[in-house]
């Protein structure tokens, strides 16, 4: 079992370092979106961490119900480090996507969308 832990703490950790810069100063960038429900509210989240905490982070967070906008959070700014977290209203038995649009230091990465049913 201490193997099984130590093997899987090394590849969360190499995955974690994995994203190489694409920015001026910015060694790596890591980015967490996410997507619960509780009832019918979902909360929508998204972590960053930037390479320096100099580096600037702009983040746009989308909450999606097929070609349909069901809450939006734009000018979302940090330095370094954004956490972000809020609520929208859903439907039970629905399909949503969270998507993510995300710039540090100007330049654009790449989040991948996270699709689930609300329960």
């Amino acid at each position: 079992m201490r193997k099984f832990i130590a093997i899987l703490s090394a590849v969360i950790l190499v995955l974690a370092l994995s994203f190489p810069s694409k920015a001026a100063n910015t060694a790596y960038v890591s980015a967490w979106p996410g997507l619960s429900f509780s009832g019918t509210t979902a909360t929508c989240s998204l972590t960053v961490y930037a390479g320096y905490s100099t580096d600037s982070i702009e983040a746009t967070v989308k909450l999606m119900h097929g070609s349909t906008t069901v809450k939006q959070w734009t000018n979302l700014t940090a330095n370094g480090y954004l956490n972000f977290s809020d609520s929208a209203n859903v439907t039970h038995g629905e399909t949503y996507t969270l998507q993510i649009t995300l710039k540090i230091n100007g330049v654009a990465y790449t989040v991948a969308d996270t699709t689930k049913t609300c329960p």
